[in-house]
């Protein structure tokens, strides 16, 4: 069975349409509300399990509320995509097919004009420091675009609660030998003040060298 786990905080705007565009491809939608205090619960009825946090606490939570759901739910393949119509659900097919034969598949967003000015330097130097620590090539360790074999789950399963989590699964993936592949995917910028801040990518970053030294 293929879920789709989607994370949101105060996206009443746009979670329905990213539920509906996504269920045309996968088995079960779950959202999981992290602590919104807008319409975003009301707005995902359309998903076929909806969970809410009382508080924000930040997506690495979300995202392991909604993937323990999907174990739950019996999953095969469980797909992560964002609930701001930055990703394109319709590229959905290219991950299930890439699934097959890995056991990540990530979605690589091209460093154009498109992406502002402040993403495309915290992108790069996350890169080049993630390739450094861990020796993988992963061109784009920040994008919530993904595909994941749930056999894989346990040994990913991260601890960071906030933006660190992408980066965290990948840290923890290259170093149990998992196969992770990406795919080019494009991507939609509509407010350039969301996303990863640069407090946020020091962060990571030091969360990058405590995970080489100590996981």
């Amino acid at each position: 069975m293929n879920i789709a786990v989607i994370p949101a905080f105060n996206e009443g705007k746009t979670i329905k349409e990213v539920i509906e565009k996504t269920k045309k491809y996968m088995d079960k939608v779950i959202v999981v509300d992290d602590g919104s205090n807008d319409n975003t619960f009301d707005e995902a009825r359309a998903a076929d399990i909806r969970l809410k946090h009382l508080v924000n606490i930040g997506k690495g939570l979300a995202l392991k509320t909604g993937f323990e759901a999907a174990i739950n739910e019996n999953a095969d393949v469980i797909l992560t995509i964002d609930s701001d119509l930055q990703h394109d659900p319709d590229e959905i097919p290219l991950f299930l097919e890439k699934i097959k034969d890995n056991d990540i598949v990530i979605g690589a967003r091209s460093l154009n004009e498109k992406m502002p000015l402040i993403f495309r330097f915290g992108n790069s130097f996350i890169h080049y420091v993630f390739r450094f620590l861990f020796n993988l090539k992963i061109k784009d360790t920040q994008c919530g675009f993904r595909a994941f074999k749930a056999k894989a789950y346990p040994l990913i399963k991260w601890q960071a609660l906030n933006y660190a989590v992408e980066t965290e699964m990948l840290a923890r993936a290259g170093k149990n030998n998992l196969k992770i592949a990406e795919i080019p995917i494009k991507t939609i910028y509509e407010d350039k003040y969301k996303g990863t801040t640069i407090i946020d990518g020091v962060k990571i970053t030091l969360n990058m060298l405590k995970w080489r030294l100590f996981s």
